[in-house]
């Protein structure tokens, strides 16, 4: 029965350590994506009609990469909160498993 602690107390180690991760990959995505946020925006800022036909082009292609920027954060964010959601499971089973073991003692 002691053994069945142990087990959860890994569990809940590696949960803690997968929602690290994915809160990491989440923080790094946001960044990201702000980065394209402002590069987009220095160049919506130029007047539209001192714009070259390159900027235009350039535009473009910047609103596409910051869309996938933001569907990239998004997903992580996701990731992350899905992960987190396991952390209270494992207070919970943790603290049914000392509950246990103690009565049984």
């Amino acid at each position: 029965m002691p053994d069945e602690l142990s087990i959860e107390i890994r569990k809940f180690e590696v949960r803690l350590q997968e929602f690290i991760k994915a809160e990491d990959e989440a923080i790094k995505s946001l960044k990201a994506f702000i980065e394209k946020v402002k590069e987009l925006n220095s160049l919506l800022e130029a007047q539209p009609e001192k714009r070259k036909p390159e900027t235009l082009e350039k535009i473009i292609k910047l609103r596409l990469e910051t869309i996938k920027a933001l569907q990239n954060a998004l997903n992580c964010t996701a990731k992350a909160e899905h992960e987190k959601s396991h952390i209270p499971q494992s207070y919970g089973t943790i603290l049914l498993t000392i509950e246990k073991l103690t009565k049984t003692s």
